[in-house]
């Protein structure tokens, strides 16, 4: 597989994990761009966090 193919794979790896990670947090009522640029950084460890974090709606 040519370098550039990976490159594009993984770019679109990534930007699936911010964008999931961007609708779990609206879901839970958290911020969802903090979520989203966390996703960025660290990748697909953010959804546990995500996943342990406390709703802030808490009337749901």
């Amino acid at each position: 597989m040519p370098a550039g193919a990976v490159s594009v794979a993984l770019l679109l790896v990534g930007l699936l994990i911010i964008v999931l990670a961007h609708r779990m947090a609206r879901r839970k009522g958290l911020n969802p761009v903090f979520w989203s640029l966390l996703a960025a950084l660290i990748g697909p460890l953010v959804f546990p966090f995500i996943w342990l974090a406390r709703p802030r709606n808490s009337s749901r």
